[in-house]
């Protein structure tokens, strides 16, 4: 064998060996970013109450609808995958009606308001930032729903991450949701019936900063508008739109079309009303 093919092998095999460690080393990394646990900065307590009448479960099944838990979790909580939720990822959002029974009212409040499992470890998909907000008694309402699930079959939760995905994360292009969250941050005063625009601010931080982004300025690589176009419509387009998904001209919108009527039209008059007095304050 001549010199020169002697010496491409050898150049070939440290390229191979020096491959193979870079993909051990996105591996490792990934590894480490999944597993990282934040049971010391997010601790599992909640003061709150969940109650056990009626209305109360009716009303947090309602408040499950406006804040899109069937989105994700299926119409029965029963978990469905999610293809479109992480790139390179294959995701399936867990069945609530047997994962719930296995937490903790502290533990779940957790979960939903900083995105930490019971293990500490960190979730990749769940609006946590939004849900950071939830008042107390509005916790408590999705919980003495929760609680009353009935058990269903369905999927089992699993997330399957590419090699693409490992790499991402051991970049930090995608990071686990507690991560990109400011725990110790203050809460949006949830407001009365009586402050529409108090109340208005904290229903926009629960149920439209997922899109929209937290200072309501546009998301979603601009699929999603800035929330202050809001003050283009009369109350009656307003309306229309939050039960529709629909503009004055009967226009579907992207993803809001599905979303208002899956979600909003849940919203009552009163809360539609407080959320447009709300945006109509946006760039003052």
């Amino acid at each position: 064998m001549s010199p020169l093919l002697i010496a491409l092998r050898r150049f070939v095999l440290v390229v191979l060996v020096l491959l193979l460690l870079a993909a051990v080393a996105v591996v490792v990394r990934s590894a480490q970013v999944r597993g990282r646990t934040w049971e010391g900065v997010v601790a599992a307590t909640w003061p709150g109450v969940v109650p056990s009448d009626a209305a109360s479960v009716a009303e947090g099944a309602r408040l499950a609808r406006v804040l899109g838990c069937a989105d994700c979790h299926g119409e029965r909580l029963q978990g469905r995958a999610l293809p479109e939720a992480l790139p390179f990822a294959e995701v399936i959002a867990p069945n609530l009606t047997r994962v719930v029974p296995g937490y903790g009212d502290p533990e779940l409040v957790r979960l939903l308001r900083h995105g930490v499992r019971r293990n500490g470890t960190g979730v990749f998909v769940m609006p946590a930032t939004a849900f950071f907000h939830l008042s107390d008694a509005d916790v408590g309402l999705v919980l003495a729903y929760l609680r009353r699930l009935p058990r269903e079959e369905g999927h089992e939760q699993a997330t399957s991450f590419t090699p693409r995905a490992h790499a991402a994360i051991a970049a930090g292009r995608l990071r686990p949701v507690p991560d990109a969250m400011d725990h110790g941050a203050t809460r949006v005063d949830p407001g009365t019936p009586d402050d529409t625009e108090a109340r208005g601010r904290y229903l926009a931080h629960v149920a439209c900063s997922e899109c929209h982004g937290t200072s309501f300025e546009g998301g979603m690589a601009g699929k999603a508008p800035p929330l202050a176009i809001a003050q283009t419509y009369t109350d009656e387009g307003f309306r229309h739109l939050m039960r529709t998904g629909e503009t004055p001209g009967r226009r579907d919108l992207f993803v809001m079309d599905d979303t208002a009527r899956a979600r909003f039209a849940h919203f009552t008059d009163a809360e539609i009303q407080a959320l447009l007095t709300f945006l109509r304050t946006l760039g003052r």
